[in-house]
């Protein structure tokens, strides 16, 4: 599937609509209740600045895909690509069997939400999520840890990867990367040595040169498989030979 090209959009406003259908009884009653296939999301995107081959590369998927006709993979700008930031149990996750998640445990903002992990192998294990994105774009991994025992911490994004040394405060990891995969679809992950065990919290996944605030996702993440153009026509100011100004407009309905 066509994916959106790997730009700087900003400043970029994110709307999520939601519908809620109502039904009114005979008696007077009403009943409402959330309608998840009235649910979408979009973005209107400021794109300033742009190159003549960035614009292309924008011009190029809206010829592909035909305007508003068919979809496109679109990674949240301003969002946590990964699903269930927190529940490292969740079945988003792909964990390593030998793996022993504790939730429960003090995190970074002063609740409760970490994870313990302890690694009851004699090899590497890891937790770790696939994401249908592009294998080729700029990423930033990261991750809250801390340990007692003296354990690192891998960070890992296709082959890309690095190790820190954890310490007993929490400290924010991060790994800032391009996998280099020509195939759709790169496993982000923290992996532990035999025998390693640390506090985890808050994995998150941008598709950006650098680390931002963090943000708590559920089953939705921010990569988006079914975006569309808002519009079948794409307007565009040429600031001189090689600069481009452009509002562009996506949505998705649900994921």
């Amino acid at each position: 599937m066509p994916a959106f090209p790997q730009l700087t959009l900003y400043p970029v406003t994110r709307r999520a609509n939601s519908r809620t259908v109502v039904n009114t009884l005979p008696d007077g009653n009403i009943v409402a209740f959330s309608d998840p296939n009235g649910a979408w999301v979009e973005w209107e995107m400021e794109a300033k600045g742009l190159t003549a081959a960035e614009w292309e590369s924008v011009q190029m998927l809206h010829q592909t895909v035909s305007g508003q006709w068919q979809t496109f993979t679109f990674l949240d700008p301003v969002g946590n690509l990964l699903a269930q930031s927190e529940n490292f149990s969740a079945s988003a996750w792909t964990n390593g069997p030998l793996l022993a998640l504790t939730a429960g445990v003090n995190d970074p903002f002063g609740t409760s939400r970490a994870t313990r992990v302890v690694n009851a192998g004699q090899a590497a294990q890891a937790i770790a999520q696939t994401l249908a994105a592009p294998g080729n774009y700029l990423y930033t991994l990261s991750v809250w840890a801390r340990t007692s025992a003296g354990s690192n911490v891998t960070l890992a994004m296709g082959g890309v990867s690095q190790t820190f040394a954890a310490t007993s405060q929490w400290r924010r990891i991060s790994l800032s990367a391009n996998p280099g995969q020509s195939a759709a679809g790169v496993t982000f992950g923290a992996q532990l040595d035999p025998g390693a065990s640390a506090d985890l919290f808050g994995m998150q996944v941008e598709a950006q040169a650098g680390v931002s605030d963090y943000k708590q996702t559920g089953a939705q993440g921010g990569v988006y498989s079914n975006a569309r153009f808002a519009l079948d026509g794409l307007t565009v100011r040429a600031q001189s030979t090689d600069v481009y100004d452009a509002t562009i407009r996506i949505v998705s309905m649900g994921n």
